[in-house]
């Protein structure tokens, strides 16, 4: 049974997840106003499963990265789902505008 609600769109941007003294290098493929998907570019290991996790997205929009507080949900080969679990308003707003320009672009997933 898959939960998908609101808008979700396919992206490529980079991603830097920080997992206390662990730090990954990613591409986020896929997102919404709730989550993200992320390309490890690698198998991902029993390590990336941590409770919560820091990541900073780095939208090609904004010259200043947004950061997001997120616990992952799944993952599969290299790609990996985050639930955010917590953002600031005005990074929320940013996360809203990337969205709406991925709309424009016709790269919204059904």
């Amino acid at each position: 049974m898959e939960r998908r609600v609101g808008l979700r769109g396919r992206t490529d941007f980079g991603v830097i997840a920080h997992d206390g003294i662990l730090v990954s290098r990613c591409r986020g493929i896929e997102i919404s106003p709730t989550g993200i998907i992320v390309d490890r570019g690698r198998t991902i290991g029993a390590h990336h499963q941590g409770l919560l996790q820091r990541l900073t997205l780095t939208l090609p929009e904004r010259i200043h990265p947004i950061t997001a507080w997120a616990r992952p949900i799944w993952s599969r080969g290299s790609q990996q789902a985050f639930r955010f679990v917590r953002m600031c308003d005005a990074d929320r707003l940013t996360l809203a505008e990337h969205l709406d320009v991925l709309t424009l672009r016709g790269a919204l997933v059904a």
